[in-house]
């Protein structure tokens, strides 16, 4: 996967699956809204250590796991990485998309 950030989005979002927790549960036991969730399993923030670890804990996995696992599915809304042979082109596209986004929410 190309960016680190997407890459532990998608490992919250197949361990979310792997749980069958919702994403509403999800956000509600952060003290995330469901926005928020999503801006984390799309790669969007930087999620800090602390977290991190917090998002572990309710996943029941490690803060390694996270980070460095690598899935073995995508997100449904991430299938289209797999299209991509050089992830920079990948990071550029996807950067360009999440900046027309912000601009047309701030429009």
């Amino acid at each position: 996967m190309a960016n680190i950030y997407r890459k532990i989005g998608n490992n919250i979002y197949v361990f979310m699956q792997k749980l069958n927790l919702p994403l509403e549960e999800f956000a509600e036991k952060m003290s995330y809204s469901k926005k928020d969730v999503w801006n984390v399993i799309e790669g969007k923030v930087m999620l800090p250590p602390i977290e991190l670890e917090k998002i572990a804990l309710v996943l029941g996995v490690t803060k390694e796991q996270l980070v460095m696992n690598e899935p073995e599915r995508l997100a449904p809304n991430l299938e289209f990485m797999k299209e991509f042979s050089d992830p920079d082109n990948l990071d550029k596209v996807l950067d360009l998309m999440d900046e027309y986004v912000e601009i047309r929410e701030a429009i």
